[in-house]
């Protein structure tokens, strides 16, 4: 199919090709011998049209028929014979008249067959475009259909082998007992429990080493007035602890900041819930910000399956660089009317209820 739409196309533009170049070629013309020729043909056609008009004119006078009486057939029987007669007579009296033919010498048939030709190569022209949206149309809708057709093969053949293992699923709970048949759907459940589970913590493993690893630092940038999660990936302790100008940007300081002033400003900003036994190394704002994140999930997860489902809000403390961070992230959202409330998103429901 595709192969004959091509040779058809293949022959159109090779025809085009060709009347192009008949067109374009260059003939060799005598100018003065055409304007002589030209001009002996309008003066035989004008000769032509005075003779018609100079006929016409004798006839009205001659006739006491008026054009709209001659136009119609009359109602009356008599002068519809007459007309009827009378138009007998006419095409007689023409039917052994030759007809007029220009001279041997004119160009009038040229200039007819020219304007033929001209006529019939626009008319070629506009064939060959409207066939080539034709064939440019059917050729997407042959893609098309084939590409239905081959989801259509698809799903057939997915529909197939649903159908025989459900039959087989029939069949074999069909020769066993309903006890047996307990057993192993509770066999099942409890399979699909720990897989899920088990799931669940290789995700959870890899949450937390992604906040221990890298998220940890940047929240603490951000909760100092650094630039926001993201536009600073390589945040060192150094750096937190020296801590942001207003404009963001990380101070440089000749003297490390005393343990003592970080740690107020770690309790300042996360409070005192970071506090560690003095036996221990203090407490960085990475840290500080990781506790605060693993916290905040924890508690929002927990929200999450709580009775309330996902409709339960958690009411937040402060303002924090972790909960901007899931907003940002489309984790979370806050409520409407409340942006002291924080819910993890339900990705089974609506965004909004």
């Amino acid at each position: 199919m595709a192969q004959l739409h091509a040779d058809v196309i293949a022959r159109i533009r090779k025809s085009m090709a060709e009347t192009r170049d008949l067109q374009s070629a260059t003939m060799d013309v005598d100018a003065s011998g055409t304007e002589a020729r030209l001009d002996q043909t309008v003066r035989e056609l004008q000769a032509r049209v005075n003779e018609q008009h100079a006929a016409l004119e004798q006839l009205r006078r001659s006739s006491q028929v008026t054009i709209q009486q001659a136009a119609y057939a009359s109602d009356e029987p008599r002068e519809k014979l007459k007309q009827l007669r009378a138009v007998k007579e006419a095409y007689a009296n023409l039917t052994p008249t030759a007809p007029y033919l220009p001279s041997p010498d004119s160009v009038l048939p040229a200039l007819i067959a020219a304007r033929t030709l001209q006529q019939n190569v626009q008319g070629t022209k506009q064939a060959i475009a409207s066939t080539e949206a034709q064939i440019t149309s059917a050729e997407a809708l042959l893609r098309n259909e084939e590409a239905n057709l081959h989801d259509a093969n698809l799903i057939r053949q997915a529909l197939g082998g649903r159908t025989v293992r459900l039959e087989a699923q029939i069949e074999d709970r069909s020769q066993k007992a309903p006890a047996q048949l307990a057993k192993e759907l509770m066999a099942a459940k409890r399979a699909q429990k720990k897989a899920y589970d088990d799931e669940t913590q290789r995700l959870g493993d890899a949450l937390n080493d992604f906040i221990d690893n890298y998220l940890s630092a940047m929240l603490a940038a951000e909760e100092l007035g650094g630039p926001v999660v993201g536009d600073m990936l390589n945040v060192e302790n150094e750096t937190l602890a020296a801590g942001f100008t207003k404009k963001g940007k990380a101070k440089a300081t000749k003297k490390p900041v005393s343990e003592k002033t970080r740690q107020r400003r770690i309790d300042q900003i996360w409070g005192n819930k970071t506090a560690i036994d003095e036996e221990e190394d203090p407490t960085t704002e990475a840290e500080a910000a990781d506790a605060e994140m693993r916290e905040l999930i924890g508690i929002l997860f927990g929200t999450l399956i709580g009775p309330r489902g996902g409709r339960a809000y958690h009411q937040l403390e402060r303002d924090s660089a972790a909960s901007r961070f899931l907003v940002r992230a489309k984790i979370a959202q806050f409520h409407p009317r409340d942006a002291q409330k924080l819910r993890l998103i339900d990705f089974g429901r609506e965004l909004d209820d």
